[in-house]
């Protein structure tokens, strides 16, 4: 029998429509500790831990089911702890890295040494397939993967075997099944950087440190970009690529949120338009701070172009959990109080938005072995009002870029948005493969005549979920895929 909790929160029609909704699932739990987490285009969200923070520890993964609630452990044949994960334009995950060995006695706590394997997950036969992609030409604990344009992957920091960040970075081919070492970063990056993939086809890179890095792929050049304004690295602020919309002219804008600076948990935000093509002229301002301050929380984008941020500590040492969620508004530029987690989610957390437009939050590990088994699903202040919910009644299986496709729906008349989210691969406080592109489109009786994005530096090649919107309450998210 499968149990979700009654809500925590006051259940009153007018909270829930303002606030939301938290509601842990009693049963079954979550079978491994959820270090990484991954939508697939089956709708299940597969989780890894591999050895999951203790040594020696059988490394397994697991699927899980948004619809029964069912947790399936799958093992792995090697250690994916604290590995990279993305989406391959075919729908099948592609996990790098991970650990090769723990810190020796004595050594530094973080002293890990990367592993250079790679491997594929068939969602269908949910299975790990390492002999289908050969090995990184370096070990990568750490690292972080962006999806180009064309359906490369770039795979960019992480720890090596000698335990060292590496400034090298290499990017791995699906057609030609190749990793390629490129030119090394003029800067040595910290772990799990945050990288954005712009329009332009270039990549944008914040990481820890205040100094970004930007990278060509066409060129194969990097630059220094600019340093952000706070004081100190960001360790375990998130960032986001906020949405493409028609409200902010497609611009290519990221936002960094909170972390820990000197010993300081904060909850300041900062803002950085990318859309000039002469990367010397961008520049971080300021932006709206937080509610409040969190390290290691988690950023979702929602289908109505609001972010959800929740879970995080307010001290460096995980002992104060934030536990009320808020909602980020990139039109107003404000953040909203919501509603609260019913349980603590801090280092080894994770948040990832379902096909249903809820949200999954799972895990929690800031004192190994203890982590947190119970997983919580919000459901967004756009599932209570009175505001009828659209429907999807049919769409293509594929699309290529710049085609019109049609969209049947009965609510064809009542759609004032049509949106694409690339399906979310979390972990360590950042998501590496979210986005949100707002398409064009004309409406007529039971259909609409959707445009897809013109090119694949706009929405990389792969699965979408794509909602129609009614007065910013979403459908139940539909895969698309898109493709030159």
């Amino acid at each position: 029998m499968h149990v979700r909790a009654a809500a925590l929160e006051d259940v009153d029609p007018t909270s829930l429509a303002t606030k939301g909704r938290w509601q842990p699932i009693l049963t079954p739990l979550m079978s491994i500790n959820a270090v990484h987490a991954a939508l697939l285009r089956t709708g299940k969200v597969l989780v890894v831990a591999g050895s999951g923070a203790i040594e020696h520890n059988p490394p397994r993964a697991a699927l899980w089911d948004p619809v029964t609630h069912d947790v399936e452990t799958i093992d792995t044949g090697w250690d994916m702890f604290c590995n990279g994960t993305v989406i391959l334009p075919d729908g099948r995950p592609l996990v790098f890295g991970g650990t090769a060995a723990y810190p020796p006695e004595g050594a530094p706590a973080d002293d890990y040494a990367g592993l250079k394997k790679a491997s594929i997950f068939r969602p269908f036969e949910k299975t790990f397939d390492d002999a289908s992609v050969p090995d990184m030409k370096r070990g990568r604990w750490y690292p972080t993967g962006t999806v180009l344009g064309d359906g490369r992957v770039m795979v960019f920091s992480g720890q090596n075997e000698s335990t060292v960040i590496t400034r090298e970075m290499e990017i791995y081919d699906p057609a030609t099944n190749v990793w390629t070492l490129e030119s090394p970063a003029p800067s040595k990056p910290r772990w799990y950087p945050r990288q954005h993939l712009l329009p332009s086809g270039k990549v944008f890179i914040s990481g820890w440190q205040r100094p970004s890095l930007v990278y060509d792929p066409a060129s194969k050049n990097w630059a220094v970009g600019p340093a952000t304004r706070l004081e100190g690295e960001r360790e375990y602020g998130t960032a986001v690529l906020l949405p493409f919309t028609k409200a902010n002219g497609f611009k290519p804008e990221v936002m960094i949120l909170g972390g820990n600076a000197g010993g300081s948990v904060q909850n300041k935000t900062e803002l950085i338009d990318l859309s000039n093509p002469d990367h010397t002229q961008w520049r971080w301002r300021d932006g709206t701070p937080m509610t409040f301050a969190r390290v290691q929380l988690n950023a979702t984008i929602l289908p109505d172009g609001k972010v959800l941020v929740s879970g995080g500590s307010a001290e460096p040492n995980a002992r104060n959990p934030v536990l009320p969620a808020e909602l980020y508004n990139p039109s107003t530029k404000t953040f909203r109080q919501v509603a609260s987690l019913a349980k603590a989610r801090l280092y080894h957390s994770n948040t990832l938005l379902l096909p249903d437009a809820t949200v999954m939050a799972v895990g929690s590990n800031p004192n190994p072995p203890a982590f947190e088994y119970t997983v919580e699903i919000y459901s967004p202040p756009y599932l209570f009002t009175s505001t009828p919910r659209p429907t999807i009644t049919s769409l293509p299986a594929a699309v290529k870029y710049g085609n019109t496709f049609a969209v049947q729906t009965p609510d064809a008349g009542t759609i004032d948005s049509v949106v694409l989210i690339r399906p979310g691969a979390p972990t360590h406080a950042f998501d590496m493969e979210q986005r949100l592109v707002e398409l064009s489109y004309t409406a007529a009786d039971g259909v609409l005549t959707v445009t897809a994005p013109a090119h694949g530096n706009l929405a990389p090649p792969g699965y979408y979920l794509l909602f129609i919107l009614n007065n910013g309450v979403p459908s139940v998210g539909k895969f698309v895929k898109f493709s030159a």
